[in-house]
């Protein structure tokens, strides 16, 4: 892959409980992504506010771009209850700012976790960015401390239009749209897109291709792992790269799909 890519998001420390114990791991969409894109052998620049330190940990410190730091981390404690997760919001990091924007062309991944992409900064970004991905969690998040709430409303439901390719989960999707139903809540999502197209993930569930034509089910059942922590974000940057490689919209998300269960299973071992 060639060309410059950006990509924007604050990085967390995750409280991860599951039925094996408690781990502290450094996580975050930026994160992810940027893992997921140097596995596939490229270098992003990274725009981002944390702590000084938290960035030396997650080895992003070597791929910001951006001047701005903060006191205070991002810090979620996630707990895996058999086929369901439940998060809490124990400290914030602040929202980028204007001055932590790219010059120039790029192409961008905005892959926020709670509100540190403002939807004015997306629209400046979009402006700048030759194909522009994302996931809609940091948007459709309430942006406060305690347990994680999802919400929807129009300002969000503007972002769905700006992204040329966008992952989000059917918790997510019911609370953009306000739905009742996923059929109900597909059919809602489709009137809001462009040209772009939404994959929509659903636990262990092959995901569903949003378009304004329609939609689809691709691939099979995925893999089954205790801690899927943090697999839609490499999947997103295994999706990007495909379709900014020119792949086909379904051979793009069975390509990021095969290349992330591989990933979550070699993580499972350890």
């Amino acid at each position: 892959m060639r060309g410059r890519v950006c990509v924007y998001g604050n990085p967390t420390v995750d409280i991860i409980v599951t039925s094996r114990g408690a781990a502290v791991r450094t996580g975050g969409g930026v994160y992810y992504t940027a893992l997921s894109l140097l596995d596939e052998g490229v270098k992003p620049e990274v725009y981002s506010v944390g702590p000084h330190w938290l960035f030396l940990v997650n080895g992003l410190m070597e791929f910001k771009a951006n001047p701005s730091y903060s006191a205070t981390s991002m810090v979620f404690r996630i707990t895996y209850l058999d086929t369901e997760r439940v998060m809490e919001v124990a400290e914030m990091s602040p929202q980028l700012s204007g001055v932590d924007e790219h010059s120039g062309s790029c192409y961008t991944v905005v892959n926020p976790v709670l509100g540190e992409v403002t939807p004015s900064l997306l629209k400046s970004v979009r402006t700048k960015s030759i194909v522009l991905a994302g996931d809609v969690q940091g948007f459709v998040r309430e942006r406060r401390l305690g347990p994680l709430a999802l919400r929807g409303c129009a300002d969000v439901r503007e972002v769905i239009g700006v992204f040329d390719v966008l992952h989000m989960d059917t918790a997510e999707l019911l609370a953009l749209t306000g739905s009742s139903s996923k059929d109900e809540a597909l059919g809602k999502l489709r009137k809001l897109l462009r040209d772009g197209y939404v994959v929509v993930t659903e636990g262990f569930k092959p995901p569903v291709v949003v378009h304004r034509g329609g939609f689809e089910v691709v691939g099979q059942e995925r893999v089954r792992v205790r801690d899927k922590t943090g697999s839609g974000d490499y999947f997103l940057a295994r999706l990007f790269v495909g379709v900014v490689e020119g792949l086909p919209v379904r051979e793009a998300v069975e390509y990021a799909l095969e290349e992330t269960d591989k990933w979550l299973l070699e993580r499972d071992k350890r």
